[in-house]
């Protein structure tokens, strides 16, 4: 039997095939990595609006509270029932 001399092209064929899967295969690796990373990123911004929306809600609360609103107005702003005198500390 003779061998015969020249490329085996059937390896060639594979090498190619297995190099371009390889290739692939990479590169979606490194994208979900990147969306992974673009994932914690978001979940920690929703998670601090989500915190700033809790705090935004109990002020919202604490400032339709009737009590709350007169105790701003007195002392904060300096207002006064009808027949009362403001009271202001000597500073």
């Amino acid at each position: 039997m003779q061998k015969r001399k020249g490329i085996n092209w059937f390896f060639v064929l594979m090498f190619v095939v297995v190099a371009y899967f390889t290739t692939v295969l990479v590169s979606q690796q490194v994208h979900l990595s990147h969306v992974g990373e673009s994932k914690r990123i978001a979940d920690k911004r929703l998670e601090a609006a989500q915190e700033e929306n809790r705090k935004l809600h109990k002020q919202l609360d604490e400032l339709q509270d009737l009590n709350n609103i007169e105790r701003i107005a007195r002392e904060d702003l300096g207002l006064a029932k009808n027949g009362e005198m403001p009271y202001q500390p000597a500073r």
